[in-house]
């Protein structure tokens, strides 16, 4: 279990519920924001590892947003899996599998996480599209259709 100590991430906890079948969309950064997440490798890592979720009946996504320092994603808890242990398990595997790719060791993740939880449709929908065009309010893009590192069981524009 992990232990929060700063206020921050307090704050992240305050009010947090992990509802069986319920949406959440969910933003976790790299340690100290750094820029590594654009390489096709890791990205397969990330992406692989969201499979692997939805495989073993943890979670359903419905779409992952890579950006160069933190992942924006949608998903549905599945099971008697919480927020908290999904995180979790996603961190501790894409950093041991990313670390050991770029011949690194230690902190990978930035701690904790946020997330907010979607109740209605519209809302769903609004949150996906959030996703999508995250590359072109940074500015890495023109257009979204454009950024690599970016999967949606839907289509969006």
């Amino acid at each position: 279990m992990t232990t929060y100590t700063k206020k921050g991430n307090q704050q992240l906890r305050k009010g947090r519920v992990s509802i069986p079948n319920a949406y959440y969309i969910i933003t976790t950064a790299t340690d100290k924001r750094k820029p590594v997440l654009t390489d096709d490798n890791i990205a397969k890592i990330i992406f692989d590892a969201f499979d692997w979720l939805e495989e073993n009946g943890r979670i359903e996504w419905e779409c992952i947003m890579i950006m160069p320092d933190h992942i924006h994603t949608v998903i549905q808890l599945k099971g008697e899996w919480t927020l908290e242990q999904i995180t979790h398990t996603l961190k501790l595997y894409t950093a041991r599998q990313i670390n050991l790719l770029l011949k690194r060791k230690g902190r990978f993740w930035q701690e904790g996480y946020h997330d907010t939880g979607i109740r209605v449709d519209r809302a769903l929908h609004e949150n996906i599209k959030y996703c999508y065009e995250n590359p072109v309010r940074k500015g890495i893009v023109k257009e979204a259709k454009d950024y690599p590192y970016w999967r949606c069981k839907y289509m969006v524009e």
